[in-house]
C-alpha cells in the first residue's frame, strides 16, 4: 500500500480504466488467499487480448490476480500536500489534503513500514501480456518531506 508515482515508460495497467502511470494511491495484494485461482484465467484472457486487441477481460482478470485497487491523485505534485493512509485490519483509506480518494476492503495484513525513495526504474505489466522492466536516464530529482507521523492505533 502506498502513494506512488510512475512515469512513462512505466505502464502498470493493473486496474481497468485507470492509466498505468501517474501519481496514485495504490494497493497491490497478490498474496491474499485465493489469488492463485486467477492465474489460469488471467493467462487465457491475456492471450485472447494479445490475439484480438480486446483487453477488457484480461484487465479484469489481471486486477483479480494482483488484488490491485488504485485512484489517480488529481493534484499538482510540485505543491505541498498532506497525505494520510489509514490502514486497519479490515479496510484502508487514502486521503490527500483531507479529501478521501480511495477505500479498500480487505487490505494486506502484516507489519506497517514507511519508505520514501526516488529511482529511475520502470515496469510494464499490461493486459496484452507485455511484461518488462528497466531504467531510464533522468535529470536530478529530489523529494522534500516536512514531517512524517506514524501512529499505532488499537
Amino acid at each position: 500500500m502506498w502513494f506512488f508515482y510512475a512515469s512513462p515508460p512505466s505502464d502498470m495497467a493493473l486496474v481497468p480504466d485507470i492509466a498505468g502511470w501517474g501519481w496514485k494511491a495504490q494497493v497491490v495484494h497478490a498474496m491474499r488467499p485465493g489469488a492463485a485461482l486467477a492465474i489460469v484465467p488471467t493467462l487465457l484472457a491475456t492471450g485472447w487480448g494479445h490475439i484480438t486487441s480486446n483487453t477488457r477481460l484480461a484487465a479484469r482478470w489481471l486486477q483479480r490476480l494482483s488484488g490491485a485497487h488504485e485512484a489517480l491523485l488529481p493534484i499538482e505534485m510540485t505543491e505541498w500536500h498532506t497525505y494520510r493512509l489509514e490502514w486497519y485490519a479490515t479496510e484502508a483509506h487514502f486521503w490527500v489534503d483531507e479529501r478521501h480518494l480511495l477505500h479498500v476492503a480487505h487490505p494486506p495484513r502484516g507489519p506497517l513500514g514507511f519508505v520514501a525513495w526516488l529511482d529511475n526504474q520502470y515496469a510494464i505489466a499490461t493486459p496484452r501480456g507485455v511484461l518488462r522492466f528497466g531504467t531510464v536516464s533522468c535529470e536530478p530529482q529530489w523529494v522534500e518531506l516536512s514531517s512524517v507521523s506514524i501512529f499505532l492505533l488499537h
